[in-house]
């Protein structure tokens, strides 16, 4: 949505339609089945009103089109006038229009109870001229209601093509592949000054039916539906054939607290431009068995990577049901990205939404996404919970936030997204109510895609579901597949994001009949939890030989290892301190260093420390590195000196395990030049604590200061106390940063992914992919 029409809205006691929890659903297709195709013939409307039967005085049937380039907008304006005169409070009068194209310099303004009817989607077209005077195009519509009000009037549009002229003498309907001149301006703007914003097709009001209308070529929104009560958008078409083209303005629009809009029966073709739906602000929406098509041969030639999507933002109370989407997705959000002001300076959450049913392909984020967002005020606060359609002031610092939650999706087909196939995010302050994701199939998530994605309060790998705000959803009965030769979803479900702003809580993973989610060929785990996952391998760098690597950064989610997939499949399990590079310094048959009678191999120790060798399974070499406090404080231990070149980079590394207490533990590095001056370099992570079981590993890289002549690997231990024992193992010093490596046995060219894992837990980080050929 880009610039809405002006207007006001009032705010009474509001009551929202709630979808039932437990609604009686049919559940998702099991396979694909292709989207019906795009088609101008009418799915569920009548017949075309006919000349011949348009005899009732109440029937107004008007002249044949003037032709080339003369105005019809008198002719046409003028049997609307007729036609008010013969309306009652409770019955409604027709305009019925000939085939052929009628043009028009200003827009048709309908009073209540006046219908407007063609010949056929076809057979009548109403073409925008925005050349005479633009200006009663700017902000306006070809059709659109007259000030006029009435409790209980009807208003019908049907059977005709709407055409605004944006691509000139363009739109007829004969089916294209590409719209004309993909992504350019309307050829009208340049020639007479116009400023955008120009020309849209149908803006309706109270009880306003458009049925069977064509919307093509338009510069501005082609339906508007904004601050109305109970309009319906029946079985209409939306598409640039014949060489047209339209601006990026939503399809079908509006907002302004619209209350109880029926969109159902509508289809979107691939030449159609904009979202296929925005809503921002509104009531009890029904949006269903609706068709929308979108390619990717389109959306290049746009330079756009997506369109025709479907945005609820601020909607509540509604159904999204029985839809068919091919490449677009289901937005559920709250309206706070817009300007704060009026009418969105008091946020609306999303909720008691039903998404339901419907067939969602080869997206090009998620299938369906529910964000909770709100704003700062200036005192730096969020909004204040209001469940009473209060309005702010426009001059109050606060403003109002209606809390969010309790939308359901459930019984969705959801294929190939190129994200997770759904996701809940955002500021859990702002939901209120738990939300509900059961009975869904989502199949191949991450297709095509990224493996890891920002929603900008936190970042998700490519899961069947993803939720990372709010307290006891429900996620269960629902089926997560990838069937292809390379999988690309990584979870079934993902609870919490990494790095995120909040974390959900209480989260349900079982119904109350004992349904669980599956899981089918998926790469890693069931259930992945957000918040624990660790840093991931820098560095990395991959051929048929294997796989080098840096060591991920500890956090307070301490690694436990290292895993690599090929292809999607484990191929290797590297806990700490069982990588073979770069080796363990600590070597049983190297007499020839210092301290080889005490079985330390050239170590030496630091301060208030003694070394011993001690026997530890799993010990690369066979055994481990002792160091036993003798004082209180830091205690330390240097390795053998190495010759180095200034400049050059070295890395130091070890994986350290707690004797009886746990410490910090810290790897370093010590350079010393020609003259015996020592400079000790050192990390200064803090989360690197050793455990009492398995290893944590710390490692730093540093580049040789100007006049040193050797390095040694410097490993410290912080505050210990005498008789404390830490054992540390792996210790190395490399040039470079690289300090691991897988090396693989088979060879093997394609896909590899490498992550690490979380000690207790063995969450994931995120992966690192790299493609051999």
């Amino acid at each position: 949505m880009r610039s809405t029409p002006t207007g006001r809205r009032t705010a009474a006691a509001i009551a929202l339609t709630v979808p039932a929890a437990l609604i009686s659903v049919t559940g998702p297709a099991s396979a694909a089945e292709p989207a019906p195709a795009y088609a101008l013939a009418a799915t569920v409307s009548p017949a075309p009103l006919t000349a011949a039967e348009c005899t009732d005085p109440t029937c107004i049937l008007v002249a044949a089109p003037r032709g080339g380039t003369l105005d019809d907008y008198a002719v046409i304006n003028a049997a609307i006038t007729t036609a008010a005169g013969r309306t009652t409070p409770t019955s409604t009068a027709t305009v019925l229009l000939r085939s052929g194209t009628y043009r028009l310099t200003k827009g048709l303004k309908l009073p209540p109870n006046v219908n407007l009817r063609g010949a056929g989607i076809a057979a009548t077209t109403l073409l925008m001229d925005p050349t005479v005077n633009w200006k009663n195009f700017s902000y306006s519509f070809l059709v659109l209601p007259s000030d006029a009000k009435q409790d209980g009037s009807t208003n019908l549009v049907s059977d005709l093509t709407v055409n605004g002229n944006c691509r000139t003498g363009a739109g007829a309907p004969t089916p294209s592949a590409l719209p004309g001149r993909p992504g350019d301006p309307c050829d009208f703007l340049a020639p007479t000054g116009a400023t955008g914003n120009t020309g849209g097709g149908i803006k309706v009001g109270d009880r306003w039916t458009v049925r069977q209308v064509r919307f093509t070529n338009f510069e501005y929104f082609k339906l508007w539906v904004s601050g109305t009560k109970d309009a319906r958008i029946v079985d209409n078409r939306f598409d640039n054939w014949g060489g047209a083209e339209s601006d990026g303005e939503d399809n079908i629009g509006g907002g302004g607290l619209n209350d109880g809009t029926v969109i159902e029966n509508n289809q979107y073709d691939v030449t159609a431009r904009g979202n296929f739906f925005d809503f921002t602000n509104a009531l009890n929406t029904t949006v269903r068995n609706n068709i929308v098509h979108t390619n990717k041969t389109v959306a290049a030639a746009r330079k756009v990577t997506e369109y025709g999507n479907l945005y609820f933002e601020g909607v509540m109370g509604g159904t999204v049901t029985g839809n068919v989407l091919e490449g677009s997705h289901i937005v559920l959000q709250s309206n706070a990205r817009y300007s704060h002001v009026y009418p969105n300076k008091d946020v609306n959450q999303p909720r008691d939404i039903l998404v339901a049913n419907n067939h969602i392909m080869d997206s090009a984020t998620a299938g369906v996404a529910i964000g909770y967002e709100d704003y700062l005020d200036t005192d730096n606060t969020g909004g204040t919970a209001d469940d009473q359609m209060l309005q702010s002031a426009a001059d109050s610092v606060d403003h109002y936030v209606r809390l969010g939650g309790n939308n359901v999706v459930r019984d969705n087909l959801i294929e190939r997204s190129r994200e997770s196939g759904i996701l809940v995010y955002g500021n859990a302050a702002v939901k209120k109510n738990p939300d509900t994701i059961v009975g869904n199939r989502v199949v191949n998530s991450g297709y095509a895609g990224s493996t890891t994605y920002n929603t900008g309060v936190g970042y998700f790998e490519t899961a069947g579901i993803g939720v990372s705000a709010g307290t006891g959803d429900q996620i269960y009965g629902n089926e997560i597949v990838d069937d292809q030769a390379r999988p690309t979803t990584w979870y079934g479900v993902q609870i919490g994001a990494r790095k995120g702003t909040s974390t959900p809580t209480g989260t349900v993973l079982t119904g109350p009949a004992g349904e669980t989610n599956t899981t089918t060929g998926i790469i890693a785990s069931p259930v992945r939890y957000g918040t624990l996952a660790p840093e991931a391998p820098a560095n990395v760098t991959a051929t048929t030989s294997g796989l080098t690597w840096s060591e991920s950064y500890a956090t307070t989610n301490p690694i436990a290892g290292y895993r690599v997939y090929h292809d999607g499949a484990l191929v290797a399990d590297l806990p700490v301190g069982s990588a073979e590079i770069p080796a363990n310094l600590l070597s049983a048959d190297d007499a020839s260093l210092e301290n080889a009678a005490a079985g330390t191999a050239g170590w030496t120790p630091g301060t208030s420390v003694s070394l011993s060798r001690t026997d530890t399974a799993g010990a690369i070499g066979g055994a481990s590195l002792k160091l036993t406090a003798t004082g209180s404080g830091q205690i330390s231990t240097y390795g053998p000196k190495v010759p180095v070149t200034a400049g050059t980079t070295y890395t130091s590394v070890a994986s350290f395990q707690a004797g009886t207490v746990s410490r910090r533990v810290r790897a370093g590095l010590a350079y010393t030049d020609a003259t015996g001056k020592v400079t000790r370099l050192a990390s200064g992570n803090s989360a690197t604590v050793d455990p009492a079981t398995g290893w944590v590993t710390s490692s730093y890289s540093a580049a040789a200061p100007a006049g040193a002549v050797t390095v040694q690997a410097f490993l410290m231990v912080e505050g210990a106390t005498p008789g404390e024992t830490h054992l540390i193992d792996r210790m190395g010093l490399v040039t470079g940063a690289v300090t691991e490596q897988w090396v693989d046995p088979a060879g093997m060219a394609g896909r590899y992914d490498l992550v690490s894992y979380r000690a207790e837990t063995g969450d994931n980080s995120p992966s690192v992919t790299r493609v051999v050929s």
